[in-house]
């Protein structure tokens, strides 16, 4: 993770920490995952994160199967709502949270990328959600892979669990831009730093309004960011950004 000094804005790559070297995913991983996005989304110095895998296979080959296969029903709800709490985090945090994607990214690490809004894969990633392959079906953030790839591609990798290479990715819209392995966090830095001279405020209503669109229905959703275009307004944001903007320089938001 990097580091953000007392009063920096700054982007922070925040790191999936499994077991193994293809970075299987237990419990734990999920719950100290979520506590870290908690904390970065209380921090008011940050304006974007980049989620990535730890070491140098994978993001993540998915759950730890050895943690799962003896499960009694109960175990298997905490376990999966454990998952839940950082996808969740992921898409409705304040800031824009970018996954850097290498090698096999499947099951709960794609529900992980899936609630993430920028997606950037190596050439060499494979994407999939296997779960009906070892018996379970894929769930919780699972659902946002229609909205994003389409009813019908959905329907086939959910039903058939098979893998997609970096290509077919990134022609799905699965990811949205693909890069060479040594340009990957390069390439992540790049497009956080497009963040930095941001307003916090309005990149947190953002993400709001775009979760607000997956969630409700039109008229709803209408209503919401109608109410949430006049809330703004009761930062400085869209007077600084605005006079900036006619004045030819950069805008100075507050942290």
């Amino acid at each position: 993770m990097s580091d953000i000094g007392s009063g920096q804005v700054g982007v922070v790559v925040t790191k999936l920490e499994g077991r193994g070297p293809l970075n299987l995913l237990g419990r734990d991983t999920f719950l100290g995952l979520n506590a870290e996005l908690d904390r970065l989304d209380q921090d008011r110095s940050v304006r974007a994160i980049i989620l990535t895998g730890s070491g140098d296979r994978a993001f993540s080959a998915g759950v730890d199967l050895e943690q799962m296969k003896d499960l009694e029903p109960a175990d298997a709800e905490i376990f999966i709502t454990a998952l839940h709490g950082p996808a969740r985090k992921l898409l409705t945090m304040s800031v824009p949270a970018i996954a850097a994607i290498k090698g096999p990214c499947l099951g709960g690490a794609l529900e992980l990328i899936l609630a993430c809004d920028i997606r950037i894969a190596t050439e060499g990633a494979i994407m999939g959600l296997p779960e009906v392959q070892v018996g379970i079906p894929s769930v919780i953030e699972a659902s946002l892979l229609p909205p994003t790839v389409g009813l019908g591609r959905a329907r086939r990798l959910l039903l058939t669990g098979e893998t997609v290479n970096a290509a077919e990715a990134l022609a799905m819209g699965l990811v949205d831009i693909v890069v060479p392995e040594d340009s990957l966090m390069n390439k992540a830095h790049e497009i956080a730093d497009q963040f930095l001279g941001m307003s916090r405020d309005v990149l947190a209503s953002q993400k709001d309004i775009i979760t607000k669109w997956l969630e409700l229905g039109e008229e709803d959703s209408a209503k919401f960011t109608i109410q949430e275009f006049s809330r703004i307004f009761n930062t400085s944001a869209p007077h600084e950004g605005m006079s900036a903007f006619l004045e030819k320089r950069k805008p100075n938001f507050d942290t």
